[in-house]
């Protein structure tokens, strides 16, 4: 039996679902604004839990 790694199916799909679809030329487009954004919400949500952390232990 061969065996095929998970890319070569990834690609194999897409060569055989492509020829029905109409290819997009739409680019998506990298807002750094949103990547800050959530990663501030993050910090901001660790720093939460090390306060009740804190408060517990207290």
């Amino acid at each position: 039996m061969k065996t095929l790694d998970i890319n070569t199916i990834a690609f194999q799909y897409l060569l055989r679902n492509n020829n029905s679809e109409e290819l997009s030329t739409e680019t998506l487009q990298y807002d750094p604004a949103k990547k800050i954004k959530a990663q501030k919400s993050l910090l901001f949500h660790l720093y939460d839990l090390e306060e009740e952390a804190e408060d517990i232990l207290a």
